[in-house]
């Protein structure tokens, strides 16, 4: 039983170096990921996708314990480091976009009925806009009520350079006591108003919206952004800023974890995809029959090695293939 032993011994190091040492497993490996693609755009998506099992796979996915345990490393660990990265990058942003992908963009961005007329009605409500409309129109206004007698006053024998310059000093007192008066006026008159000036002036740029100068703003708009760096960008992305986001973005994973209508609506997104790939194999369902498109498996093959081969090398699969060779000799022997 000795003998047997070491065989069986010599046997799994054996199948352990032959799966992961040397070139030939290695190459082994890149051809089965090249036959696997192919295989799976011939395989009948009803053969890879069970809905019932994907239902419950996403249920699963979508346990609000587990989204919050995944989100936490995300948010605290890879968005500070990429928020890091971003703020040392001082290259424009427009370095990713050729030229003719510029000019695209434009021309997309001129398109008519881009812009939503709820977007600008939301810009021109609330009390923050009615405090700069009522600022602005105030010092308008205001300026505006003591032009006239101020241009008199200039012009007159009684101005600076009249010979009443006694009578000029009156009428500037006269001219100050007329703001002293208006400026309630005009404050009143702006707090009745200023709502309905803002609807008003929401409605007009609505109505402009498809105008050569409003095309022109969007395009200023997104040239600005594009001229400029992803640090300039973040630049207001403190760690405290980053810790609210993160904050955020844990509470409305958890939530949406939560959300019975989400569970249904992913359940219906399932029925409908495997509805539409009913009768069709993959490369079908992805519209790819007649098409030779592949991946770069060369590179897949390199880039996953090392991990299959940890894997391979791990306890846990140590244990799986040799308890598969003795039942293997066990079964052989029996024979």
């Amino acid at each position: 039983m000795g003998a047997e032993q070491d065989k069986r011994v010599a046997l799994k190091q054996w199948l352990r170096g032959r799966l992961t040492e040397g070139q030939q497993p290695k190459e082994e490996w890149r051809q089965l990921l090249e036959a696997t693609w192919d295989y799976l755009l011939l395989t009948p998506v009803d053969d890879l996708i069970d809905a019932k099992s994907a239902k419950a796979a996403a249920d699963e996915l979508m346990n609000a314990d587990l989204v919050t345990e995944l989100s936490r490393p995300i948010v605290a660990a890879v968005a500070p480091a990429v928020i890091q990265e971003l703020r040392e990058d001082e290259r424009p942003l427009e370095r990713f976009l050729p030229q003719d992908a510029q000019a695209k963009l434009q021309e997309a961005i001129a398109r008519p009925g881009l812009v939503h007329p709820d977007w600008v009605r939301a810009m021109f409500r609330g009390e923050a806009a009615e405090a700069v409309l009522n600022d602005a129109l105030y010092r308008a206004l205001k300026d505006f009520s003591t032009l006239l007698p101020r241009l008199m006053v200039k012009v007159s024998p009684m101005g600076p350079l009249g010979v009443l310059g006694s009578a000029g000093a009156f009428a500037e007192k006269l001219i100050e006591d007329l703001e002293r008066r208006i400026e309630p006026e005009i404050k009143s008159f702006l707090a009745d108003r200023s709502e309905q000036i803002l609807e008003r002036a929401a409605e007009f740029t609505i109505a402009k919206l498809d105008d050569p100068a409003s095309i022109e703003f969007r395009v200023n708009l997104v040239n600005f952004v594009l001229s400029k760096s992803p640090a300039f960008l973040v630049g207001a992305a403190d760690d405290e800023l980053c810790g609210d986001i993160g904050l955020v973005v844990e509470l409305s994973a958890r939530h949406v974890a939560d959300m019975p209508k989400m569970r249904a609506d992913v359940h219906a997104w399932i029925d409908r995809a495997l509805g539409y790939s009913a009768g069709m194999n993959l490369g079908e369902a992805l519209d790819l029959d007649g098409i030779e498109v592949r991946p770069p498996l060369d590179a897949l093959a390199e880039a996953t090695w090392p991990a299959f081969t940890t894997l391979l090398r791990s306890p846990q699969a140590e244990h799986w293939t040799d308890t598969l060779l003795n039942e293997l000799l066990d079964e052989y022997e029996r024979l």
